[in-house]
């Protein structure tokens, strides 16, 4: 019994190297970024695809972009890159990249626009706000009821503190 016992775990575990060692030698799928990311209408973007092509170029296409892009492979890290410039018209959201690779056909990602490019106004000077319509006209009576006020308020204020130095 013991015997049967040890050849049924070394069958399970051979088993269960062989289906891990067929999944390490699977292809990894490819990546693609787009930077910087979201994008804005009428800027350019950068798009790197990792994996998923054996060709020294690329070719990206998406309906956000003014032209079809070569993407071209870096001699030392096989990362694929390019520019392309995002459509002025460009509506924000999400926007589909075919890349078509002349070996393994064409991969489908997406990527996100953000909103317009035109940039909100920045002021260059302060604003002209004038005094508001708070002064019609200037009247002798009320300027000198103000000022009074605040003569009498003066004279208030250090007769208590007089008062309290006292004490």
């Amino acid at each position: 019994m013991r015997v049967s016992r040890i050849l049924a775990t070394a069958a399970l575990s051979s088993l269960a190297l062989g289906v891990g060692a067929t999944a390490a030698h699977a292809d990894p799928q490819p990546v693609l970024t787009v930077s910087p990311s979201p994008a804005r209408p009428g800027s350019p973007v950068t798009i790197s695809l990792d994996g998923g092509c054996d060709t020294s170029t690329v070719t990206a296409s998406s309906r956000a972009f003014t032209g079809s892009v070569t993407l071209t492979a870096s001699s030392t890290s096989g990362i694929y890159r390019g520019t392309a410039t995002i459509r002025r018209d460009a509506r924000a959201g999400t926007h589909t990249i075919n890349i078509f690779c002349p070996s393994d056909g064409t991969s489908s990602f997406t990527f996100t626009v953000a909103g317009s490019a035109t940039p909100s106004p920045t002021p260059t000077r302060g604003a002209r706000g004038g005094v508001g319509g708070s002064i019609a006209g200037t009247d002798a009576a009320k300027v000198a009821a103000g000022a009074g006020l605040v003569t009498l308020a003066a004279a208030g204020g250090t007769l208590a503190l007089r008062r309290r130095a006292k004490h």
